[in-house]
């Protein structure tokens, strides 16, 4: 049986490269810290199967070089930065793991929002550098009873959404992108 060869163009979990790596059926090239001009060049005219993320852009130059290509698999929950019709002219399937990083950005959201309202880079900065702690120099403003604005209402909006109410915030300002 032939080995399918698995080009990984942008990091991705760990796990995922050692199930590449362990899986005897694949001839895997880890090409994610390759120059773009390599990747596509030298790299992507072997591969069957192209694994991306956001950094590498799937276009007209990448599926011009991608002779042998059966699939994209877009690692991540969007596809902008492939090109789709392109990829069906030739044959390519294009996949995604559209709940992949969902709960990782999520948390994220919710981590930066209380940053911000609480004013930790700051009071950190002022801490570690400064070497003084004056918290009621600190304190910010509390995130229950604030209004939360959410454009899109997808797996990510819902669940920020969700993890607000649980913060006691008020109402929810909903802008969906359709």
């Amino acid at each position: 049986m032939k080995k399918h060869t698995v080009v990984v163009c942008d990091h991705i979990h760990e796990a995922g490269l050692e199930m590449l790596r362990n899986d005897e059926n694949i001839n895997f090239i880890m090409a994610a810290d390759e120059p773009k001009d390599k990747l596509v060049n030298e790299i992507i005219p072997q591969a069957d199967v192209a694994i991306t993320r956001s950094s590498t852009d799937v276009d007209d130059k990448f599926i011009a070089q991608a002779k042998n290509m059966k699939a994209i698999v877009r690692a991540g929950v969007g596809v902008d930065n492939v090109d789709i019709p392109g990829c069906s002219k030739e044959g390519i399937i294009v996949m995604n793991v559209p709940t992949a990083n969902t709960i990782a950005a999520v948390e994220l959201t919710m981590a930066h929002m209380l940053s911000c309202m609480r004013m930790f880079p700051y009071s950190h900065d002022h801490l570690k550098n400064k070497r003084i702690w004056k918290r009621e120099k600190w304190y910010g403003p509390e995130m229950k009873g604030k209004k939360i604005g959410v454009i899109g209402f997808g797996n990510i909006g819902v669940r920020v959404a969700k993890r607000a109410a649980g913060l006691e915030m008020g109402r929810y300002v909903l802008y969906p992108l359709h």
